[in-house]
């Protein structure tokens, strides 16, 4: 398991489609800050895939990476973060 923050660093496409998502409103601004809050912290991750709900949307990764941003409806693969 590997352990440390989430590497944050998106490339131009998930940044564009993050901010449509919350232009449309698809995305709270307080859950955005309950993400942001939440990848802070040092924590371990599965090596493998895993997604985190934040309410309006759902964050999925592998490992400390980022992969993408979900709609709230859109299904998550992977382990469930808490």
């Amino acid at each position: 398991m590997p352990r440390g923050k989430l590497n944050l660093k998106a490339s131009k496409k998930k940044v564009e489609k993050l901010l449509d998502r919350i232009r449309t409103r698809e995305i709270s601004v307080d859950d955005l800050m309950l993400f942001h809050e939440w990848a802070q912290v040092t924590r371990d991750y599965p090596g493998g895939d895993w997604c985190k709900d934040f309410g309006t949307f759902k964050a999925e990764g592998k490992g400390l990476e980022l992969s993408t941003f979900l709609s709230q409806h859109q299904p998550c693969w992977g382990q469930q973060l808490e």
